[in-house]
């Protein structure tokens, strides 16, 4: 296959990942912030966010936070607050989380952070020289911190396309396929179901379902950016 083909027909889909995955680490990663909501509270974001007819999940988690901003200003005091208890409450504490945004809470038997499930992505992040935020203080397994690295990782990989470097866009696409079939794919699904039981607004409920239905589909993508790279790696 000619690299320069390959490269068209991958770019796309690369900048579209990179900001999916951008929108929803920011959405995780801490509570939400006046500039965050500014952001999301644009109608056209979630009215043409992508693969809505490819994935359910995506279409319904877009179409609730959708119903939200036709309903209330984002950037209103009220939202804000609202959203920041609701973040607060299922997230952080300081009583027993309804929903924790850590991996090993869901995989780990004693359900205990900085156990083997954090040790088994912290590896992941090294391999990549990837430190994430306040290391050693949060635990790497952080819904937050995962999705941060998938999008590095993605910008990696237009970096990699840039350079006509398909062996090491190979890697990082098979790299990024591990991480979600061993990581995010894992818990993410029951991640879902907890948000949906106990958030208080729909913002949450609805994220979490553009994010589950965006993984998964994002596992399929990625399979087929391995397949277009393989003919391009001698």
């Amino acid at each position: 296959m000619n690299n320069n083909k390959s490269i068209l027909q991958i770019e796309p889909l690369l900048e579209t990942r990179v900001i999916i995955y951008d929108l929803l680490r920011r959405a995780f990663l801490q509570e939400p912030t006046p500039e965050f909501l500014a952001f999301i509270n644009d109608r056209s974001l979630f009215e043409n966010f992508p693969f809505q007819e490819e994935q359910k999940d995506i279409a319904e988690g877009a179409a609730q936070i959708l119903a939200l901003i036709y309903e209330k200003d984002l950037t209103s005091l009220e939202v804000f607050d609202s959203l920041h208890w609701d973040y607060t409450r299922m997230f952080i504490g300081p009583d027993r989380l309804p929903a924790p945004l850590w991996e090993s809470a869901y995989l780990s038997k004693e359900r205990l952070l900085f156990q083997e499930r954090t040790l088994q992505v912290r590896q992941a992040y090294l391999k990549y020289h990837f430190l994430p935020r306040n290391f050693m203080q949060e635990a790497d397994d952080h819904l937050g911190l995962e999705l941060d690295f998938m999008y590095q990782l993605t910008l990696q990989a237009q970096e990699a396309m840039n350079e006509e470097n398909m062996e090491k866009l190979q890697q990082i696409f098979t790299d990024q396929k591990d991480f979600l079939e061993n990581h995010l794919l894992q818990w993410v699904p029951e991640l879902t179901l907890k948000i949906r039981e106990n958030a208080q607004s729909s913002f949450y409920p609805g994220i979490a379902k553009v994010l589950k239905g965006f993984l998964t589909l994002d596992l399929e993508a990625l399979e087929e950016l391995i397949d277009s790279t393989q003919c391009s790696v001698k």
